[in-house]
């Protein structure tokens, strides 16, 4: 194949997406390397040490997706020392300076500053998403940064991160002209949001696929957005402990019953068990069920609630006792319908 044209070398390479595949055809000679280091647009750094940032960069100057784990796991068990290091400030000033394509960036475990951010938003214009899991070092002000300069933002996805909430304005920084957001996850953030910011971020988002709310979201906010996004597949609800009021929860009933495609569900933030009749309707479509913010609610009320999600092919729960106690219940309920 040295003797095929680069560019249908190049093609051949792109139906090799997995990147032990692209580091082996790298090896067969220079002029494969070249290509494949030119061509190469999806990055993963099992390892934030493992090697330089300006290494990665100066190989895969086209690169446009890249992914960087810090931390090792049992870092998440506080087995860390908090000076460990892990700081995402040095890969996105290397990405910064030479490529400046870039799109995605998701980070694990990393240490990231409000500055490294918004170097992150003014840096590439055509910035697509952001993911960040149990990182820890920014705050909203860092968000406001991201919501106000990424104009093509699809993903800003913050999952178990440690946050320093500096009040509900980053939400606003959305420019009226960002209507490009299929996924959108601020659950870790533990302060008032804008509602009416975020009503209108989501009536002028005809794409948004998954939204994941806070604790901060009410009952009566959390109706007016999911008549604004009939078309939401993975919801995480906001506060349902609100003082029990019926004529709310059969708004939040009606508008969760308009979401034909919804098809997981989570949140449940120290949820009442008078809230969950409210939610069997829409139980018999769903696929996926995360439960692990719910410590309230006990095991009869976990298994009435199950019992209506016929097609269920995930269950997450709060703790290894609920679990046994739901397959032990599921079980029983097993051999009685066999017998």
């Amino acid at each position: 194949m040295t003797y095929f044209p680069e560019e249908v070398v190049e093609h051949i390479f792109s139906f090799l997406p997995a990147q032990c595949d692209r580091n082996t055809v790298s090896l067969v000679c220079k002029v494969w390397y070249e290509i494949e280091r030119l061509s190469r647009r999806t990055v993963f750094v099992g390892n934030c040490y493992a090697v330089r940032p300006e290494r990665v960069v100066l190989r895969f100057p086209n690169v446009r997706a890249l992914t960087v784990k810090g931390k090792p796991h049992f870092a998440d068990f506080n087995l860390v020392p908090p000076d460990w290091g892990g700081y995402a400030g040095p890969w996105i000033e290397a990405a910064a300076r030479g490529c400046v394509g870039l799109e995605e960036l998701r980070m694990k475990r990393m240490v990231v500053s409000d500055e490294s951010l918004e170097l992150l938003a003014k840096s590439f214009p055509r910035f697509r998403a952001l993911v960040l899991i149990s990182c820890e070092g920014f705050s909203t002000d860092g968000l406001a940064a991201i919501a106000s300069h990424c104009k093509l933002l699809r993903e800003l996805d913050l999952q178990e991160n440690e946050v320093d909430d500096r009040g509900p304005r980053w939400l606003s920084c959305f420019p009226d002209s960002c209507t490009s957001l299929v996924s959108l996850n601020f659950a870790c953030i533990k302060g008032e949001v804008n509602a009416g910011s975020l009503e209108r971020l989501v009536a002028r988002s005809p794409s948004l696929r998954s939204l994941r709310l806070n604790r901060s979201v009410s009952v009566d906010t959390l109706s007016k957005i999911l008549m604004r996004a009939p078309n939401l597949e993975d919801l995480g609800t906001g506060n349902l402990t609100d003082d029990f009021q019926a004529e709310s929860y059969l708004r939040l009933t009606l508008a969760l019953e308009k979401c034909k495609l919804l098809r997981s569900l989570s949140g449940f933030w120290d949820a009442s068990p008078l809230c969950l009749p409210f939610i069997y309707p829409v139980c018999g479509q769903l696929t996926g069920l995360n439960l692990s913010y719910a410590p309230t609610l006990d095991s009869s009320d976990l298994t009435k609630m199950i019992s209506h999600c016929v097609k269920l092919q995930r269950l997450w729960v709060s703790s290894l006792a609920a679990a046994l106690t739901l397959l032990f219940l599921c079980l029983i309920k097993t051999i009685q319908y066999r017998v």
